[in-house]
């Protein structure tokens, strides 16, 4: 083939999300080579020993391409948020093999309760709140686009339950056998109404998956319908009101959104809106405004033309929380239709110290920075109507700010996930160890249900992996000015921000049973 034809061939491999995952990178060596041989040897050294003990590597050439290996470009951190993604810290190869799951209302036995109480059939369902559950089916959506080094189940590639090989992760049962079982549990769960279905990525299942797995989702939630006509008043369970599919790939693989799968959604999201599901949600993860690329903004018009809202977690790692970074992301966010839902303090015990930022400056951002993008109240009900209509919510979003006359919607709450039962950034600073690091006492969020385990917990005492003093180095070394960070001392303790109004659950023409199934007994 000439030169120009093998051009036009590749063109066309890289519009195909298969391609990507077939040539992704999986050693440090093939890594460095793909950034022009532009990483240093102390780097180099870290990574060859992550592979040594363990760590998988997957970074597609698609999320490669965001990278500038120029060195004047590195210098200035453009593109750090994104190089803190997929390269390795010390500290976590320090810690492989030895971390503990953050969040430990996932760690299930079957029958038995987990840490927030709730009795759970298998490992396909994880669950904290009364409310909400997450589907993890047994399929291909078990793997990801890409390896995200704060990834919250690390722990779980440590004994292969999550991996990178594909033919590893096909089921030993089928797919019928196991998803039976977790409809069966949502159907029969009397406080249930939103559904999160993920892994690993929930896109990374196939078409035909995913259109099975959202079938069963509608067949039951019918069900459950239909059996609350034959319940009296006061005796009806919850129904499902929403459903929301958990995917890195608009921002690691854009190119998966095509339009079988945009078909599938849009097919669901008409069939579901009939019998009482109102809410159809995309929960993604941009961690920088550099991950926004015109695959990404097409990729997220499909979504929203199928009728889905697309929603942003964002993890605040130190070099996302740079002074303006987070309120950049919003507005580059919202210019292309998505809402800022959460931005999470890292998670995690000394694995992720470097990535690590103290809650003080999570509350210092929202205080400081966000808060230049809160609506006022007259604007409240044009918000609520913002995810009724997906498919023009850029416009709308776009309005609104022109109207409100601010640069972006603060729609997030800024929260820490509590290593028990829920989210929360109500605390107060209690103590400080030796090296600095502060003590934080974290009550519970007031403003939502949580498991009844929590009357029992009692407050949450968490001991921070780095003081300011170490992160404010940090932030020298990548160039910031540290003097713009010095009211961060001040803030040594901090209540939850309510949830943003678009993010309530509609209310039910009927009054929810009290009883509260699925729970260990001993909690009621």
């Amino acid at each position: 083939m000439s030169r120009q034809k093998k051009l036009a061939l590749a063109k066309t491999w890289w519009n195909d999300y298969k391609f990507h995952l077939k040539f992704a990178v999986q050693t440090p060596e093939d890594l460095n080579e793909m950034l022009d041989y532009s990483l240093d040897r102390e780097t180099m050294d870290t990574l060859k020993q992550a592979q040594e003990v363990g760590i998988p590597f997957f970074v597609n050439p698609y999320y490669l391409s965001l990278l500038d290996t120029q060195a004047s470009v590195v210098s200035l951190g453009a593109d750090l948020a994104i190089r803190q993604y997929m390269i390795y810290s010390k500290e976590l190869v320090n810690e492989f093999g030895n971390i503990f799951a953050w969040e430990k209302e996932d760690i299930v036995e079957p029958g038995k309760p987990n840490a927030a109480g709730w009795i759970i059939p298998d490992d396909c369902i994880h669950r904290r709140y009364p409310n909400v559950a997450i589907l993890i089916p047994k399929s291909m959506g078990r793997a990801c686009g890409g390896l995200c080094s704060i990834c919250q189940r690390m722990y779980s590639f440590q004994h292969g339950d999550l991996n990178f090989n594909l033919e590893k992760l096909q089921a030993k049962v089928s797919l019928d056998h196991r998803l039976e079982a977790s409809i069966t549990y949502f159907e029969n769960d009397s406080q249930l109404r939103d559904i999160l279905i993920t892994g690993g990525d929930a896109l990374m299942s196939t078409n035909k998956t995913l259109r099975k797995i959202l079938q069963s989702v509608y067949q039951m939630a019918k069900r459950k319908r239909q059996a609350n006509k034959n319940r009296k008043q006061g005796e009806k369970y919850a129904q499902i009101l929403r459903v929301r599919l958990g995917t890195r790939l608009p921002v690691y693989l854009p190119m998966r959104i095509k339009s079988g799968l945009v078909n599938i959604l849009a097919e669901f999201k008409e069939k579901a809106a009939k019998i009482g599901i109102q809410q159809f949600v995309f929960q993604t993860h941009f961690e920088s405004p550099m991950e926004i690329t015109p695959e990404t903004k097409f990729c997220v018009d499909q979504l929203n033309k199928a009728g889905w809202i697309v929603t942003n977690q964002l993890v605040f790692i130190s070099a996302a929380s740079r002074r303006g970074h987070t309120a950049k992301l919003r507005k580059a966010l919202n210019d292309i239709g998505i809402l800022p839902y959460y931005s999470f303090t890292v998670k995690g015990y000394m694995e992720n110290k470097h990535l690590f930022t103290p809650n003080a400056r999570l509350v210092q951002e929202s205080m400081e920075e966000k808060n230049i993008g809160f609506l006022p109240e007259s604007f409240s009900h044009d918000l609520r109507q913002l995810p009724l209509n997906a498919e023009n919510i850029a416009d709308r979003i776009s309005q609104l700010r022109t109207d409100a006359d601010i640069p972006f919607i603060a729609s997030d709450r800024n929260v820490l996930n509590l290593p028990g039962v829920g989210k929360s950034l109500t605390f107060r600073t209690i103590g400080i160890t030796n090296d600095g690091r502060r003590i934080l006492e974290f009550d519970h969020d007031e403003t939502r249900e949580h498991s009844p385990i929590i009357e029992k917990m009692g407050k949450v005492t968490i001991m921070e992996s780095k003081s300011i003093h170490e992160y404010l180095q940090q932030l020298d070394s990548m160039g910031e000015d540290v003097s713009e960070y010095s009211s961060i001392y001040g803030y040594s303790l901090s209540k939850t921000e309510p949830r943003n109004p678009i993010f309530e659950y509609p209310a039910y023409e009927y009054d929810v049973t009290n009883t509260i199934t699925n729970l260990d007994h001993h909690l009621t």
